[in-house]
C-alpha cells in the first residue's frame, strides 16, 4: 500500500513531482483523454524502467515480490478511483438490469 511514513515522503515527493512534470511536458495535446493517452506510453516506460533498476539481476523471489507491487498498485488505484467513478456514472447513467439489487 501507498501509505508509508509522512518522513520517507518528502524526499520522494519531490523525485515524484519532477517526473510527473517531465510526463506533463511530452503532451502535446490539450484534451484530457487524448493527454492520458499520450502519457501511457511515458509512464510504462517509468514504471518499467524503476521496477528493472530497482530489481537487478532477475530472480524468482524479485520478480514475484514486484509483480505483487504492481498488482497492489493496480487494485489500490481501482478501489480509490475507479470504483468512485463507476458508482458516479451508475447514479448518472443507471445500472444494467443484471446487476440491478432488489431492496
Amino acid at each position: 500500500m501507498p501509505y508509508i511514513n509522512e518522513g520517507n515522503r518528502k524526499n520522494l515527493d519531490v523525485c515524484i513531482d519532477n517526473l510527473a512534470n517531465c510526463i506533463k511536458s511530452n503532451v502535446l495535446f490539450s484534451q484530457d483523454e487524448k493527454i492520458l493517452w499520450n502519457m501511457s506510453g511515458d509512464i510504462n516506460y517509468c514504471v518499467s524502467r524503476l521496477m528493472a533498476q530497482l530489481m537487478g539481476d532477475p530472480g524468482y523471489a524479485k520478480i514475484a515480490i514486484i509483480t505483487g507491487v504492481l498488482e497492489n498498485i493496480k487494485q489500490e488505484f481501482y478501489r480509490r478511483v475507479a470504483s468512485q467513478y463507476e458508482d458516479k456514472k451508475i447514479l448518472a447513467n443507471g445500472d444494467i438490469k443484471e446487476y440491478k439489487r432488489s431492496i
